[in-house]
């Protein structure tokens, strides 16, 4: 009964829809058994509007208006019975509609396939590589010889892991044989990464003796990329026979120091060689003293011995005769002797310049921002022998 309810009323409300305009459906108990077959269903007539008759004569229009299409079947009705029931609450409208599905008790319920879980990648395992070894391929370019130009010029900045992009490289080099061209002191330069190591046996003292032993004057230096403390630095046999250990260690502190002055690594690098390239000029400076009054000394040696041949050998009665090694001796005795004493001289001149009387400046003897400017005709004489001094005054704006 409920499942012709709910198709009787989906079959008034489909004719509802279908119906055309100016008719009206209306519900007419009929007394005799229904057309559809179903239990207390009525018949259901379509009427016109107010004024027209049903089964008038000459009213053709009533059965051209109907519309066209496949016959519905009657829709069900109400029975006196389940407006009781539902008076009584024993019968809820549309209930069914929202009343769960029935189950099946008989039916089977085949499981849905099991999704296949893809197997995990295989993770090979990657050795974990130690930043503070340094990668054997590099240590044979690093220890293997003194690269050089085409042109046979040696290359003084050592980069084989190209910490340092190619730009900043050049720009080092440069700097490096500018320095090699200005100054007796090479200096060569091996850059390493800031937490690397060097291998057992290997320092910057046996890398110098086995590469730059040969070379002449040098420093060699180990400079890690980002880390300027942990600088080294060795230079050759002869400066360290003049400059105590000291001022070479003051030399490299100076120049790490000076590195720390930027953040960039690069820059912290530019820093370091410019300082310590200051530094190598002055030990220069004071090797070349050394080595004055080194030969000096030899000359004055040289010189009381050959005194002292000339007085054992006079009672020989032979002629005295110098030979080639004293004349040497002595012609280095006098040309010392002429230098020390020029730079004497040049030390203790001294230029005394005249007092120049210059005019009052808006009603006053000085003011800001002005000078005097006096010239001289020969720049080679001293100004108190000069006579015709001009003077110049400028004044500024």
């Amino acid at each position: 009964q409920d499942a012709d309810m709910r198709g009787g009323l989906l079959l008034l409300i489909a004719s509802v829809a279908l119906q055309p305009t100016g008719t009206r459906a209306q519900v007419i108990p009929a007394s005799g058994p229904v057309q559809s077959g179903l239990p207390g269903e009525r018949n259901v007539e379509t009427q016109g509007g107010p004024g027209e008759s049903e089964g008038a004569p000459g009213n053709s229009s009533s059965t051209a208006e109907k519309p066209a299409g496949p016959q519905l079947p009657d829709l069900p009705v109400w029975s006196p019975s389940d407006f009781e029931k539902i008076r009584k609450g024993e019968l809820v409208a549309g209930q069914d509609f929202f009343a769960p599905a029935p189950v099946d008790p008989n039916a089977k319920i085949e499981p849905l396939p099991r999704p296949r879980i893809p197997e995990p990648p295989v993770v090979v395992p990657v050795p974990e590589v130690d930043e503070t070894v340094i990668p054997t391929e590099y240590l044979t370019e690093y220890f293997r010889e003194v690269e050089q130009t085409p042109e046979g010029a040696p290359i003084f900045l050592n980069d084989p892991q190209e910490l340092l992009s190619q730009q900043e490289f050049r720009d080092r080099e440069s700097f490096l044989r500018y320095h090699s061209s200005d100054s007796d002191i090479d200096m060569f330069v091996y850059l390493f990464d800031e937490r690397q190591e060097l291998p057992g046996g290997t320092n910057v003292a046996t890398v110098y003796r086995d590469l730059f032993s040969q070379r002449g004057s040098a420093a060699v230096v180990f400079y890690y990329l980002g880390a300027p403390e942990r600088s080294q630095v060795h230079l050759s046999s002869d400066i360290q026979a003049v400059i105590s250990q000291d001022e070479q260690d003051r030399a490299l502190r100076a120049a790490i120091q000076e590195g720390f002055e930027k953040s960039d690594a690069a820059y912290q690098l530019d820093n370091f060689l410019v300082e310590f390239s200051i530094r190598l000029y002055w030990i220069e400076r004071e090797l070349k003293t050394a080595a004055g009054s080194t030969i000096a000394g030899l000359a004055q040696e040289g010189a009381s011995r050959s005194a002292v041949e000339v007085t054992v050998s006079a009672p020989d009665n032979r002629p005295w005769r110098i030979g080639p090694i004293l004349q040497l001796t002595l012609l280095v005795v006098l040309l010392g002797g002429a230098t020390l004493l020029g730079w004497l001289l040049l030390e203790r001149r001294r230029y005394r310049f005249p007092e120049v009387e210059c005019g009052p400046l808006l009603g006053a003897p000085h003011a800001a921002g002005v000078g005097a400017v006096i010239s001289f005709s020969d720049s080679n004489l001293p100004p108190s022998r000069q006579r015709d001094q001009v003077p110049d005054y400028l004044q500024r704006m």
